[in-house]
């Protein structure tokens, strides 16, 4: 096989791969908080403590500018990232030859280009963030989200709190769902909500929740502990995956509505014909929205 020169990524060569598409717009107050040293540091895998003197070097050397702007739900400016021209122009010439660097696939080894297309999606790939070491600031919204799913499930109120939390904490929304699938998925957590999704998921096999099988899903709720907001919401994420696309939004829409509407009124007609369901579909659907207590 022919050398290809791919080899490990350097600090500096992650950032500019991170950086890369990302816009610091000029003149705005504001920025985006993958820009910040938090998503910075998490996107190339070094502590935050250690990214100033990187980023001062990247300035220093006319690749990056550095300025003091607002991230949405933070109450003071923090220091955020944007690619110089001179930067940019390094970071297209450095995704050009990695994408042209042989990886191994399931049908054999072929160039990173037929894998990936932009330099977020190279970097994810040649760097994946599952394997690095997890700084301070996640190690704490990992506590937190440990916290919410003790009894199995987060509510509306712990996802509000969570997401105010990752922002405080300059966590991306992208790490923050990572943390929060591997603690849903972990053993220790959430065995009773897990027994009741199980429970959900057999009696909507067939499409349908009956009375004797919504009596003993609600008594499975109490018993376990479960309050009605979080069995609401256990119910409704366990619906939600039961769906296709299709039926998920026609769901949404007449759940909307508490599917209060007129069979012959033209809006039920258009909603069915946009998304292609027919009235075995919406009998079924209808018949689901028993399992939410009241």
């Amino acid at each position: 096989m022919v050398d290809d020169g791919r080899r490990p990524l350097s600090v500096k060569e992650r950032v500019l791969l991170h950086l890369h598409g990302r816009i610091l717009i000029e003149g705005r107050w504001d920025a985006p908080v993958e820009l910040s040293q938090s998503g910075v540091s998490h996107a190339v895998g070094v502590h935050r403590r250690h990214l100033p003197r990187t980023m001062r070097r990247l300035q220093e050397s006319s690749l990056v500018n550095i300025e003091l702007r607002h991230i949405p739900n933070i109450t003071r400016r923090v220091q955020v990232y944007g690619l110089t021209n001179r930067g940019y122009q390094m970071a297209d010439e450095l995704l050009n030859i990695i994408l042209k660097w042989n990886v191994e696939s399931q049908d054999g080894t072929v160039p990173l280009s037929n894998l990936v297309k932009s330099s977020s999606e190279a970097l994810e790939y040649l760097h994946p963030q599952e394997s690095i070491k997890e700084s301070p600031a996640i190690g704490r919204l990992a506590e937190l989200v440990k916290v919410a799913y003790e009894d199995g499930i987060l509510t509306t109120a712990e996802e509000r709190l969570l997401d105010t939390a990752a922002l405080e904490l300059h966590v991306d929304r992208k790490t923050l769902e990572r943390i929060k699938n591997r603690i849903a998925n972990d053993g220790k957590n959430g065995n009773d909500a897990r027994l009741i999704r199980s429970a959900l998921m057999t009696a909507l096999a067939d499409g349908h929740i009956d009375e004797n099988e919504e009596r003993i899903l609600r008594r499975l709720a109490h018993e376990s502990g479960l309050d009605d907001e979080a069995y609401s919401t256990l119910v409704k994420h366990t619906i939600s995956e039961s769906l296709s696309l299709e039926e998920r939004a026609y769901f949404g829409a007449m759940e909307a509505i508490d599917w209060i509407v007129d069979e012959k009124n033209p809006f039920l007609n258009d909603l069915q014909n946009a998304l292609g369901i027919d009235q075995e579909q919406h009998d079924r659907l209808h018949t689901i929205t028993r399992a939410k207590l009241n």
